[in-house]
């Protein structure tokens, strides 16, 4: 029977959980975590019932970033086999980083390692007051260089410098005060927070989330004013657009907020 590295549930509401399932090695990820990961997100992409992404993981670890024997293992391969394994890592993070629909990180508790960089590439980070991070790469001799780019956008080089160099564990309050996390929720309350974003994302035009992160990638890489502009003319003319102008105006839900 297979191993099922991956929990996918959708509720009636759009909203997808994708957990990482491997919780007697504390979600620690490795080559084929990786694959099904990237997998599952090309399919939830594509898929219309879904309009939010939850990442978590199942058990008492959000991910303890990659597997030990998995690294053990990669010492002893040649370069080409492990630059692979590398550019596989980053064409994850870049997925997650560029999925069209509003992601949400539930870290139901410690993340350490390559698991930080999933966490900089949701859009939204919910944890338990509990949870622990560190940067742990240089403990193994190594450097966190495929989540670096995602690390330094989230909290900037004066912290990134810090936290990479010293691998020192940090707190959720911690993490919270250099914007690494948006909300620290009491380890019985992090669904209760979570389900409180969720509705609010809900709430939102779906196309113009999309065009949101698609705008915010845009300025983050390049200044592109016409481009921007551009964006935004497409909005006002597009139906989702006229819709939730006419809804505002209307005193009533637009036709993406389901009535309950």
């Amino acid at each position: 029977m297979q191993e099922q590295l991956l929990t996918i549930d959708i509720d009636s509401r759009g909203v997808c959980t994708l957990a990482l399932n491997i919780p007697e090695k504390h979600n620690a990820f490795n080559d084929k975590v990786i694959a099904a990961l990237r997998t599952a997100l090309d399919e939830l992409e594509q898929d219309r019932r879904v309009r939010i992404l939850v990442l978590t993981g199942n058990g008492q670890t959000f991910s303890s970033g990659a597997d030990l024997e998995w690294m053990k293992a990669a010492a002893n391969r040649d370069e080409a086999t492990n630059q692979n394994d590398s550019e596989a890592l980053a064409q994850l993070m870049r997925a997650l980083y560029e999925y069209n629909k509003p992601t949400v990180a539930r870290i139901n508790g410690g993340a350490y390692g390559g698991a930080l960089g999933l966490i900089a590439c949701c859009d939204i980070a919910i944890a338990t007051r509990s949870a622990q991070f560190a940067f742990t790469e240089v403990r193994f001799g190594l450097v966190p260089a495929v989540i670096a780019p995602y690390i330094l956008k989230a909290i900037g080089e004066r912290h990134t410098r810090s936290l990479f160099l010293t691998a020192e564990r940090f707190s959720s309050s911690f993490a919270a005060a250099i914007n690494f996390i948006h909300q620290v929720a009491d380890d019985d309350a992090l669904d209760s927070v979570v389900n409180q974003v969720t509705e609010r994302l809900l709430k939102a035009g779906p196309h113009s989330m999309r065009a949101c992160k698609q705008l915010i990638r845009s300025l983050t890489t390049e200044a592109n004013a016409e481009s921007s502009a551009k964006l935004i003319a497409q909005l006002r003319a597009s139906k989702e657009g006229q819709e939730g102008m006419a809804a505002f105006f209307e005193k009533r839900n637009p036709s993406w907020v389901n009535s309950r």
